[in-house]
C-alpha cells in the first residue's frame, strides 16, 4: 500500500462503526453483567444462555454479578459502555421498568439508553397472606382494607423495590391503603409473613408456591395468563376481576443504546433459540417460571409500556431512594 493509500485508510478510520470494526462478532470474550446477588434465578437462567452462546458462536460468554442500589450500578455500568455487544445487560423487571424512576438523580433511562435483546422469562406474581391475617382469600383482605384504612400491612424487600411498587399498583387499583413494611430484601419478609408479623406479601412463584403448598401461607391471587401448574387452586388476577393487575417479574437481555442492529439481531437469534432448548425448559419447569422470547422491538414495546405505568405510581405515591 503506497503512502496516499495509508493516508486515506488514516482519516477514514475514525468513521468505522463498531459493526464494520469487527464484522466477526463475537471475536473475544463477552461479559454479560447480572445487577443482582449471584445465586437468583436469573443467574441460573443467564448461565444456560451464557453456555448456548458460548458453543454457538464460539467466544466466551462470563456472568459476571455487579450488585447495588436496586439494580441500577450494574445496569448503569451496561448502558454506559461501549455499545459494541460486548457488555450486555442480564435485567428484571426493576432494572427495565422501576429502578431507574425510584432512585435519584435518575440513573439511566430504560427507552432511551437500554438496546432491547429479546425478553427471556417471566414469573407469575403471588399475593400471600399470613395464617394469623385471617385472609383465606382476596374477598377478606378487600373488605379489611377498606373498612380499615391502613390497618392491613403488606411487606416488601425494600423501597422501591418490585414488591413494594407492585403492591402500590395493587392499592391503586383497588382504591385502599395499606401499612408499608420495607425489609432488607425477601429474605426477611418471608420470614415475618411466616411468623405472622406482617399480613401479605408480593413474592415471585418460586419463593412462594413452596410455603402455600405446605400450608406455611395463604395464595390470594397469582399474576399471568393462567393459573399455574404450581398453585392450581390459587386464582388469578382477571378470575377475580383485576385485569390490571397482570404484571409479571421478567428477564431481559439488552446492550447499550447504539450497539449495531447485527449484533443485536445475532444476539436475539440464538436467545430464542435456547429458550426452546430441553435444558432451558427442564430449568423453567423446576422454577414454575415460563419463556418469553421474541423481537428486540416486542422487548422494547414492553419497556415502554410498563416504564409508563410504574414511572407514573412512583412520582403519585412519591417513592424514591436519594
Amino acid at each position: 500500500m503506497n503512502r496516499r493509500s495509508l493516508l486515506a485508510a488514516s482519516l477514514l478510520a475514525p468513521f468505522v462503526g463498531p459493526a464494520a470494526a469487527d464484522s466477526r462478532y463475537p471475536s473475544h470474550t463477552v461479559t454479560v453483567i447480572s445487577p443482582f446477588a449471584a445465586g437468583g434465578q436469573s443467574d441460573s437462567v443467564g448461565r444456560v444462555v451464557n453456555n448456548h452462546f458460548q458453543k454457538v458462536l464460539g467466544q466466551p460468554f462470563i456472568l459476571e454479578n455487579k450488585v447495588g442500589a436496586g439494580g441500577t450500578i450494574g445496569a448503569q455500568y451496561v448502558v454506559r459502555s461501549q455499545p459494541d455487544g460486548y457488555t450486555l445487560l442480564l435485567g428484571t423487571t426493576s432494572s427495565f421498568t422501576i429502578a431507574p424512576y425510584v432512585y435519584k438523580p435518575q440513573p439511566y433511562d430504560p427507552v432511551a439508553n437500554v438496546a432491547p435483546i429479546a425478553a427471556l422469562t417471566e414469573a407469575p406474581t403471588v399475593l400471600l397472606a399470613s395464617e394469623r391475617s385471617g385472609f383465606k382469600n382476596l374477598n377478606d383482605l378487600v373488605q379489611i382494607a377498606k373498612k380499615e384504612p391502613g390497618r392491613v400491612t403488606v411487606a416488601s424487600a425494600g423501597i422501591g423495590s418490585f414488591p413494594h411498587v407492585f403492591s402500590e399498583v395493587f392499592s391503586s387499583l383497588l382504591g385502599v391503603q395499606f401499612n408499608h413494611v420495607p425489609y432488607r430484601g425477601g429474605g426477611p419478609a418471608m420470614n415475618d409473613i411466616l411468623a405472622g408479623q406482617v399480613d401479605v406479601f408480593f413474592e415471585v412463584i418460586t419463593t412462594a408456591a413452596p410455603q402455600i403448598q405446605v400450608k406455611r401461607a395463604y395464595g390470594l391471587l397469582v399474576t399471568g395468563n393462567g393459573r399455574s401448574a404450581l398453585l392450581p387452586d390459587v386464582p388469578t388476577c382477571t378470575e377475580l376481576g383485576y385485569p390490571g393487575m397482570n404484571l409479571t417479574s421478567w428477564s431481559g437481555l439488552a446492550a447499550a443504546a447504539g450497539t449495531p442492529a447485527a449484533i443485536v439481531d445475532v444476539l436475539n437469534k440464538e436467545a430464542n433459540v435456547v429458550l426452546q432448548s430441553h435444558e432451558m425448559k427442564d430449568l423453567l419447569t423446576q422454577l414454575g417460571i415460563g419463556p418469553v422470547g421474541g423481537s428486540p422491538a416486542k422487548m422494547a414495546e414492553r419497556i415502554a409500556q410498563e416504564a409508563s405505568l410504574y414511572k407514573d405510581i412512583i412520582s403519585k405515591r412519591q417513592i424514591a431512594v436519594q
